[in-house]
């Protein structure tokens, strides 16, 4: 059966080309059962996984004709050997090592002949572990759903080898017999975004005018806020990639003290490491820093393999501002964006990033990049956790590292995801504008710190 593919997943085939896949996945550790070496568990999985059939959205391919509508259809009997590889590292098998080698891998577009994933299991590592490197098209899920399918292929325990991500079945709302054909929901689809539209404009002419009586600048959403910065040249081919972990119940304690969220600690954070690796540079800008963050709008239960995000524009601290200062002033950012969102109904909600990178498309296509505004600076993400440990058969997950996409107008992805009590960090690069990302990775951890301490003086207790 031919499933229409949605406006959203749409644009990201489209922008699919060599210098911007639309590669998404994450990159795990797993530290092999005691008395076991990494390459005996490395054999059981590849195993397991070639034998793994696939299952939708996994056993589809894209079909883009010059007329009609674009569609996922059934792609033929798939070899197992493309989709699921097996590598070693050279000595000495540092993390560095691993990190160049998936950035590698992760900048090479997916082959559309096939179904659009990937799966390579990685051994050679000095530390005994072994990495398995997961990479599909963001077309066929978003943060959240890749979220389920990845830990829903780990058990909490010990014990058998799960059906992985692609073959592993998850509930789907059964079809409504009584729905329309494709066609005639298509038509419906496109009114209901003409209305959300229509709302959308509505509402940002209304923002205009307020900001317009107070004569201040926008204190919700900031697109085309920020200054120009090297992450916000044209996005090259090469990836650059880097990974760190905070302890998650600290950042919650930090959150608690300024009245904030964990993910307004990893704005802070972020946003703090950023601006040392460009003060390092002699490159320190003069405004606060845009930080595009997607939202999912799916509901617990919606499991439906498309996208379904938002995002926010936000407006991050000032340059020079110390930790607290920072800190604060990106709580009420999130705050007033979170608010500002919340007035529009979620059809236009879905549209308001789209509208706005359209914009950003029609001004870049015109040329006038050089003399407007970037529409963000980086993108910086939480795709959420799951709680507890996890394993694969008898291995234990350390490390769930997300490694996204880069495109223009920025150069810069920073994700992260939490579980057992740590959230994992991916720095996703543009390596023309970040080389070396693990710089980028030490100032975030110190910026933390920092914060940690400003916590303390604030007499808050953990």
């Amino acid at each position: 059966m031919h499933r229409p593919i949605p406006l959203l997943d749409f644009v990201f085939l489209w922008i699919d080309r060599p210098d911007t896949p639309a590669n998404v996945g994450a990159l795990l550790l797993f530290e092999p059962p005691e008395g076991q070496a990494a390459t005996r568990a490395v054999r059981q999985v590849l195993k397991a996984y070639r034998r793994a059939r696939p299952v939708a959205p996994f056993d589809r391919i894209p079909d883009l004709p010059a007329l009609g509508l674009p569609h996922w259809r059934p792609a033929g009997p798939a070899d197992p050997r493309q989709h699921v590889l097996h590598h070693h590292l050279p000595g000495p098998g540092t993390l560095g090592q691993l990190h160049e080698f998936v950035a590698k891998l992760h900048q090479t577009q997916l082959d559309r002949s096939r179904p659009l994933y990937e799966v390579h299991l990685i051994e050679g590592l000095a530390s005994g572990q072994f990495a398995i490197y997961i990479k599909s098209h963001h077309a066929t899920w978003d943060g959240r759903l890749a979220l389920t399918r990845i830990f829903g292929a780990a058990s909490v325990a010990p014990g058998a080898i799960l059906p992985p991500f692609f073959a592993h079945e998850i509930p789907q709302a059964m079809p409504d017999p009584s729905a329309d054909p494709p066609l005639v929901a298509s038509v419906r689809s496109l009114l209901q975004q003409g209305m959300a539209l229509r709302e959308l404009f509505t509402d940002l002419a209304a923002r205009a005018a307020r900001m317009r009586e107070r004569s201040q600048g926008p204190a919700g959403n900031a697109p085309f806020a920020g200054p120009h910065t090297r992450f916000n040249q044209p996005v090259r081919a090469e990836r650059s990639l880097a990974t760190f972990s905070l302890p998650l119940e600290r950042m919650r304690h930090v959150a608690r003290a300024f009245g904030g969220t964990v993910n307004d600690v990893v704005l802070a954070v972020v946003d703090a490491g950023v601006q040392r690796y460009l003060a390092a540079r002699d490159e320190r800008p003069r405004d606060p820093l845009v930080a595009m963050c997607p939202i999912s709008q799916r509901e617990d239960s919606d499991l439906e393999a498309t996208i379904k995000v938002t995002t926010l524009f936000v407006r991050l601290g000032a340059p020079r501002a110390g930790i607290e200062r920072r800190m604060a002033a990106i709580v009420a950012s999130t705050a007033a964006a979170k608010h500002e969102l919340r007035e529009l109904s979620k059809a236009a909600a879905l549209d308001y990033a789209m509208l706005a990178f359209g914009i950003w498309f029609a001004s870049h296509t015109l040329g006038l990049g050089g003399v407007t505004r970037p529409i963000v600076n980086l993108v910086v993400s939480n795709v959420g956790g799951v709680p507890g440990e996890r394993y694969l058969g008898r291995s234990r997950l350390v490390g769930a590292y997300p490694v996204s996409m880069v495109a223009d107008p920025t150069g810069l992805n920073i994700t992260s995801l939490s579980s057992a009590g740590r959230m994992d960090f991916g720095i996703l690069a543009d390596r023309a504008a970040v080389p070396d990302p693990d710089e980028i990775a030490r100032h975030c951890k110190a910026a933390f710190a920092r914060l940690q301490r400003a916590t303390r003086s604030r007499g808050v207790r953990s």
